[in-house]
C-alpha cells in the first residue's frame, strides 16, 4: 500500500451545493451526536445475519431515515449464495462448580454467532475444543461465527480461558433455527438522473462498533445532509446490509438495472483511531478513484492508497465483482487493534476521526456533483474581456488553456489533471465560463 502525505487539494464547490458549514467538534456537532447515539444504542444488539437483534437495529434506523426494506426469504438463491435460516438465542452459558464462567446475557460475543444448540456436561479438555479466544487481546471477548456450517461454540477472554480449572463443566446453549428473512435496507434520494451513487455499510457483527456499525452511523448522517441539497445530478442510495450475502442478494434483486449504478463507496471501519486508507476500485483509475483520493487528501494529514482487495476485503467483491463491475472504492481506517473483539466498543471510537470520515464522504459527494463534462458554445479563440474572464496571460495562461479544453469529452477532473492545475482552479474557471453562457454540460461517462 502506498503512503501519501497531504497535498494542497482544497476545492471550491458550485454555489447550488453551498450548505451551512459544519464542524466536527465532539459534543457540538449534530451529525456527530447522531452518529454516537446510533453507536451507543445499537452496538450490543445481536446483529447477526437473520436475528431479532438485527431486525430491531433496522427498525431503529428506520425511525431516523426513510428506509425501504428488501426481504429475502430463507432459501433465496442470489447467484451462488443461499440465504440461511433465522437464528434465535434463548440463553447460553458455561458453569463450573456453580460459578458462571460466561453468559450470553452479559455480552453477545460470548456465543459464537449462529452456534447450534448444546446441553451437557464436559471435561475441561472436551470443552476447550469448542471455545474461542484471542491471546493477543487477553481481556477481550473475540468474535467468532459459523454462519454456513452448523457447529456450536462459545468465546472467552484469554485471561479467563487460560485459567480454567480441571473438572466438569455444565454447558447450556439454547438456540433454534427457523425460516426467516434476510433484510437489506435502502435509502434512496432521487436526483435529476437515475444514475446512482451507492454508499454501503454492513449492520451485522454484534457487540462491535467500527466493524460495521460505525459505517452505518456515518451513512445515516451523510444522507441526512444529501437530502438537504438544493440540486442533485445523481441519485444516491444508502444500502445497509449483512456482510457479503447481503450485497449478493441486493445486486441479484436489481440485476436488470445494474447499468444505472455508476459507482459504489463502501464505508468500512471508519470510526476508530486508525489512519485513513483508500482502497481503489478494481480498475483503479476511474473518476471515482481520483475524486475519492482528492477528498481524503483534503482532510487527512497522511493516508494510504492500496489496490483492489489489497487493503481490506468486504462487499466490494460483489459490487465490483465478476459480471457486476460497478467501480467500488473502500474508505477505511484499517487496521486497528480492537478488530473482531469486544474491545471494538464505543470507548474505542475516535469522535474526531469519525467526524473527519464523514467530512471526507461529504466532500466526495460534492466533488462527484461538481465533476461535469463542459462543452464549449463558442468557435475560434475567445475574447475574454466582454465576459469578465480577462486575466494577464503572461502571469498565468490557465484561462486560455481551459478555453481550449472544453470539448464535452473530458470532465473537470480530466482537464485539471491534463493541464496540471488544481481541481479547484479548473472548477472555478468552468463555473465562470458557465455563468457567462459559454459552456454547456454533457452527461459524460461517469465510469470513465
Amino acid at each position: 500500500m502506498t503512503n501519501r502525505s497531504k497535498r494542497s487539494t482544497r476545492f471550491a464547490f458550485p454555489r447550488s451545493y453551498d450548505l451551512a458549514e459544519r464542524s466536527a467538534v465532539p459534543g457540538d456537532d449534530p451529525d456527530l451526536c447522531l452518529m454516537m447515539r446510533i453507536i451507543n444504542d445499537l452496538y450490543l444488539e445481536d446483529r447477526s445475519l437473520i436475528t431479532n437483534g438485527y431486525d430491531r437495529a433496522l427498525d431503529y434506523l428506520g425511525q431516523l431515515g426513510p428506509l425501504d426494506v428488501l426481504r429475502f426469504p430463507t432459501g433465496y438463491e442470489a447467484f451462488t449464495w443461499t440465504v440461511p435460516e433465522k437464528w434465535n438465542v434463548n440463553e447460553a452459558w458455561i458453569k463450573h462448580d456453580g460459578k458462571t464462567i460466561c453468559d450470553y446475557a452479559d455480552h453477545p460475543l460470548h456465543l459464537m454467532s449462529y452456534s447450534g444448540p448444546f446441553s451437557g456436561k464436559l471435561s475441561r479438555s472436551e470443552l476447550l475444543e469448542h471455545l474461542h479466544t484471542d491471546p493477543d487481546r487477553p481481556a477481550a471477548i473475540p468474535y467468532n461465527y459459523s454462519y454456513y456450517q452448523r457447529d456450536w461454540g462459545m468465546c472467552l477472554p484469554y485471561s479467563t480461558y487460560r485459567d480454567l480449572p480441571d473438572g466438569e463443566y455444565n454447558v447450556h446453549i439454547d438456540t433454534t433455527f427457523e425460516s426467516g428473512e434476510l433484510k437489506v435496507a435502502e435509502w434512496t434520494i432521487p436526483g435529476e438522473s437515475d444514475r446512482s451513487i451507492i454508499f454501503s455499510a454492513h449492520l451485522d457483527h454484534p457487540g462491535q462498533v467500527s466493524d460495521g456499525l460505525g459505517g452505518v452511523a456515518l451513512g445515516m448522517a451523510l444522507f441526512r445532509r444529501i437530502v438537504e441539497m438544493k440540486e442533485r445530478r445523481y441519485t444516491y442510495r444508502l444500502v445497509i446490509l449483512p456482510e457479503n450475502i447481503g450485497s449478493a442478494c441486493y445486486l441479484h434483486r436489481n440485476r436488470e438495472v445494474l447499468d444505472r449504478y455508476e459507482y459504489a463507496v463502501f464505508l468500512e471501519m471508519v470510526s476508530n483511531k486508525g489512519r485513513m486508507s483508500l482502497q481503489q476500485s478494481k480498475r483503479g483509475d476511474t473518476q471515482l478513484d481520483l475524486l475519492a483520493e482528492l477528498a481524503i487528501a483534503g482532510r487527512e494529514p497522511a493516508y494510504g492508497v492500496g489496490s483492489f482487495r489489497q487493503v481490506i476485503g468486504n462487499d466490494e467483491i460483489n459490487f465490483d465483482g465478476p459480471g457486476i463491475d460497478i467501480p467500488t472504492v473502500t474508505i477505511t481506517r484499517w487496521p486497528y487493534p480492537e478488530y473482531h473483539t469486544s474491545d471494538d466498543n464505543p470507548g474505542a471510537v475516535s469522535q474526531a476521526y469519525l467526524g473527519r470520515s464523514l467530512e471526507i464522504c461529504w466532500d466526495l459527494v460534492q466533488l462527484l456533483e461538481a465533476n461535469q463534462y463542459p462543452k464549449r458554445k463558442y468557435q475560434a479563440s475567445l475574447m475574454f474581456s466582454p465576459h469578465g474572464l480577462w486575466e494577464n496571460l503572461n502571469a498565468d495562461d490557465s484561462v486560455e488553456r481551459i478555453m481550449l479544453a472544453f470539448d464535452g469529452k473530458r470532465s473537470v477532473l480530466d482537464i485539471a489533471n491534463e493541464l496540471g492545475i488544481p481541481f479547484e482552479r479548473a472548477l472555478n474557471y468552468t463555473n465562470r465560463f458557465a455563468e457567462a453562457g459559454l459552456v454547456s454540460f454533457e452527461s459524460g461517462s461517469a465510469r470513465a
